[in-house]
């Protein structure tokens, strides 16, 4: 996962890596120029040399150190910059795929379930942040260790003159494989401990995941307005609040497990890098007494060797991470590599001015995903060309569905739906879903300006969005607002409005005119509208829709006496197919039932 996650960096902003390599190389150079030049100095301290000399290097010291720095700041702004743009293009990416995925697939629990990873892989304590984080710190730890062996290598080789006894041994390179066993001990050690860390982090992640998910549902519900009104004539305060409060205390019991698994690992972490510390200066202390080294040069290796042990164990710490994070990052992955299931059709859309499209559901069951009945079951009807027809039937009888899976947003689980003949999976999907305009009963308006609404696009003909509004029953709504097809609906926006659920299904049915489609399809969508207002907005599209294909689905069964064909769906069957007359004659069967039972309001 390192290398893919590398990868997508790279893809994201080429110039991110480079920038890393050379601030980390500047960084280290720093300190490194401060060591050696440093050592130098003392040295000719030491050795009395000329004050000029010894002032001359100092500022070149300070020069060379301050010019390195502000290049090192400069990258780290830059590349903090880059990071921030990183993670908007990721963000990005989770919106663009959910975009193109198919409804049935995002409308599962799992997908559900790995948006939420994938988002949190971005924010969390354990995402791409990290990952950054740690990727410049193994980039940084790389640079000290190699800097630090080339400023090591003179300390282990030997002097020219002939030396014998501990002077002899310290002045053997072999004298150094002591200080090297002790190193590569300490650097195995740190990284176990590393490894029982990082596997700890990733099971308090693991575990925070569901956590979170509720704390955000819990805490973005208090700031929605729309949910103020429940939430304060139910005194549903308590209930949010305590979900917060029992949410907030398992993710900082989780923090807590997780610190009580890591603190013992810091403890034996400063015992070795002591021990590490002590045999340094004593090595290098004797090679001091002994007159192998000058002692302006102890601080310059005692540093070198502490830098390059602390880097070696903190690379292999910063790898574990890596991977750790990596695995985190797998998430954001997994998710961009779900796959559509349904079939791609590539057959073009014959256009027809005439509006004849004949459509066939043929034989057609299905059930939803995770579920084991059908909701709909072996449903055979044609549609016939500029028909007016009606679906209506019990709540739960499958009206809906049949709406969902004619507009392909599912495919069937067995039969096949046919478009002048052709099976629909066969066409373009784009181009298919051109001949509908649909109203759901749970449409959505947004918080953009009226008439985007409208058009379902920043692009759109002003007069065409007002003949839609006009003719949707919204004139005199219309009339008051200051900005015209302008307004901005909701609170997102400044200068927004509310909007009644009347005003707002009127808004969705303008769209559905706009689009001006071959087949119009009104799912529910004048629930929130009074009997009278109903009987205008089923009135106009039955002027308005001459020529068209219109099905309406509705619970009041008086809106469905202009439709040519009613279909009477329970249980997943059409159990019942005919005019108002024919249906009302069978007074046993199901829909003179439930005329009976809605009469009274129509008297």
């Amino acid at each position: 996962m390192i290398w893919k996650s590398l990868k997508m960096i790279h893809y994201l902003n080429k110039k991110y890596i480079p920038f890393v390599v050379l601030g980390k190389i500047l960084a280290v150079s720093q300190v490194y120029v401060n060591i050696i030049m440093g050592s130098v100095i003392l040295d000719m301290v030491i050795n009395r040399q000329a004050v000029p000399n010894i002032m001359r290097l100092v500022i070149i010291m300070v020069i060379s150190s301050a010019l390195l720095i502000v290049g090192w700041w400069g990258i780290e702004n830059i590349l903090r910059v880059m990071e921030g743009e990183l993670v908007s293009k990721m963000r990005q990416a989770i919106v663009e795929h959910c975009m193109t995925l198919d409804y049935e697939v995002l409308e599962r629990k799992e997908t559900l379930e790995m948006i939420q990873r994938a988002g949190d892989s971005i924010n969390s304590g354990g995402g791409i942040r990290n990952f950054y984080n740690n990727l410049t710190s193994f980039i940084e730890y790389l640079i000290t260790i190699i800097t630090s062996v080339v400023v090591l290598i003179p300390l282990f080789v030997p002097v020219t003159k002939k030396v014998s006894g501990l002077t002899g041994f310290l002045n053997g390179w072999y004298s150094g494989l002591i200080l090297v066993c002790i190193i590569l001990v300490s650097v195995v050690f740190r990284y176990l401990l590393a490894r029982r860390r990082s596997r700890i982090e990733q099971k308090q992640f693991e575990k925070n995941i569901d956590l979170n998910r509720e704390f955000g549902y819990y805490f973005n519900i208090i700031f929605r307005y729309r949910t103020g009104k429940d939430i304060r004539l139910y005194r549903m305060q308590d209930k949010i609040l305590n979900g917060l409060s029992e949410n907030a205390k398992g993710i900082e019991n989780n923090g807590k497990w997780m610190m009580k698994g890591v603190r013992p690992d810091s403890i034996w972490k400063n015992v070795v890098n002591y021990i590490l510390l002590l045999s340094t200066y004593v090595y290098v202390g004797l090679k001091v007494i002994c007159q192998l080294i000058s002692l302006g040069n102890v601080m310059k290796y005692v540093t070198a060797i502490t830098r390059m042990s602390d880097s070696l164990g903190s690379i292999m710490e910063s790898y574990n991470a890596l991977h750790i994070r990596g695995k985190y990052v797998s998430y954001y992955y997994d998710f961009l590599n779900i796959k559509n299931e349904k079939y791609e059709g590539t057959l073009p859309l014959e256009k027809r001015d005439d509006n004849e499209y004949l459509l066939e559901f043929k034989d057609v069951s299905f059930r939803y995903p995770n579920q084991k009945d059908m909701v709909l079951s072996h449903v055979s009807m044609k549609f016939t060309v500029g028909e007016k027809m009606a679906i209506v039937g019990p709540n739960g009888a499958g009206k809906s569905t049949f709406i969902k899976l004619l507009c392909r947003l599912y495919d069937p689980t067995e039969g096949e739906i046919l478009l002048n003949g052709i099976d629909i999976k066969l066409y373009d999907y784009e181009e298919y879903m051109k001949i509908f305009s649909i109203v759901f009963q749970d449409y959505q308006l947004f918080s953009f300006p009226l008439a985007e609404n409208v058009a379902a696009s920043i692009e759109y003909d002003s007069e065409k969005v007002k003949c839609s509004l006009i003719e949707a029953g919204f004139e005199k709504q219309l009339e008051k607002f200051d900005d015209g097809i302008h307004t901005n609906l909701y609170q997102m926006k400044e200068k927004g409005i509310e909007i009644s659920g009347g005003e707002a299904q009127k808004i969705a049915l303008a769209r559905a005119l706009y689009k001006d489609a071959a087949i119009v399809i009104l799912d529910e969508p004048t629930s929130a509208l009074d009997p009278v207002s109903e009987f205008e907005i089923y009135k106009r599209f039955d002027e308005m829709v001459q020529g068209k294909t219109s099905i309406y689905i509705s619970h009041r069964m008086s809106s469905c006496r202009f439709c040519n064909r009613i279909l009477v769906f329970d249980k997943g069957r059409i159990v019942q197919s005919g005019s108002h007359e024919q249906l009302m004659s069978q007074t046993d069967k199901l829909y003179a039932k439930l005329w009976e039972a809605q009469a009274k309001y129509y008297q």
